[in-house]
């Protein structure tokens, strides 16, 4: 019984040490906090200057010139996977500007008035839950696990995300990156592969559909009165029942239409369904960048008034 009380108080006592911990860790971030505050106004005109300063710095990067802005595009894939179009994607990805054969200039055959623009370019895997072949989440972190295999990365589909500055250029980068992805030759190749295949799966399913035919209306009309067999110690005239293709025909019309569906949405290798969708509302815009640029000159402000003071501290006890 006394060592369950030891133990119960123990852990009282412990609960309380820790209560009293969280006071003493708030109560000293509090004053570390407040004496900031009271250094930053003690040293005002620093604090003021270095909050103009970065609010200044803020706007100058949110001008005009250099606001970059958003256009994102889920493109479907026909005969490759995404798997394939991410590897090549990563051409564009790695591109560096000041080279003459990994720009983007080079590599999308743009004009450099239009690639200096193109502030960069990512794809991303398109995430589908339940396995259900409809698109769910973009994996913009790229940390989807692999080992998940009831939500999986889809394989017909890929993400897009082009960062610009200039949005009225998109329509002809867009039309630059189909013509990238759609003529690489490992892309040229599936792509011709799965329509072949689908080709040949209709060619099958019709001349099976017609031998099909050509065996029911023999089936069907044959004289049967001069059939005779035994079977179990009893003499049949003619059928006792009659072979049937109605199900065998249909299963193949049904292939038949799925395939020729399939490949009626074979135009090219890839496509990109509503295009890139630009956001209108810049990344870099001035209101967001006027906030930064404010919250970052006070903390500077206030972190640079501490220390001054500190080191006044420091000098006047050395004079001593």
């Amino acid at each position: 019984m006394d060592e369950k009380n030891t133990k119960e108080i123990n852990l009282l006592d412990l609960i309380k040490m820790f209560n009293a911990w969280v006071v003493k860790v708030s109560k000293s971030f509090i004053n570390f906090i407040l004496y900031l505050l009271k250094a930053g106004y003690r040293k005002k005109y620093l604090t003021l200057t270095l909050i103009v300063l970065c609010f200044a710095i803020g706007e100058y990067m949110a001008r005009p010139s250099n606001r970059q802005y958003s256009a994102e595009a889920m493109a479907s894939l026909y005969g490759v996977d995404a798997f394939t179009m991410k590897e090549i994607a990563g051409q564009l990805e790695q591109s560096r500007a000041d080279n003459q054969y990994s720009s983007l200039s080079t590599k999308l055959l743009l004009p450099d008035s239009i690639a200096k623009n193109i502030v960069s370019f990512n794809s991303f895997y398109v995430i589908d839950y339940l396995n259900d072949s409809t698109p769910d989440m973009v994996d913009f972190a790229n940390n989807h696990s692999l080992e998940d295999t009831l939500n999986v990365r889809m394989k017909d589909k890929i993400y897009f995300r082009l960062i610009t500055r200039n949005i009225s250029q998109v329509p002809q980068v867009e039309k630059a990156i189909l013509i990238f992805f759609n003529s690489q030759p490992i892309v040229q190749l599936k792509y011709t592969a799965r329509r072949n295949e689908l080709k040949g799966k209709i060619d099958i399913s019709v001349a099976e559909m017609q031998r099909l035919d050509s065996l029911a209306k023999i089936s069907y009309f044959k004289d049967t009165e001069k059939q005779l067999k035994w079977s179990k110690d009893r003499l049949i005239v003619g059928e006792q029942q009659k072979q049937l293709f109605y199900g065998d025909m249909l299963f193949l019309q049904k292939v038949k239409s799925e395939a020729e569906s399939e490949l009626l949405t074979y135009k090219q290798p890839m496509v990109l369904p509503s295009g890139f969708v630009v956001n209108p509302f810049p990344m870099n815009g001035r209101l967001k960048y006027g906030i930064y640029g404010v919250l970052i000159g006070l903390a500077l402000g206030l972190t640079l008034a501490a220390c001054l003071e500190q080191l006044q501290k420091v000098i006047q006890f050395f004079k001593k």
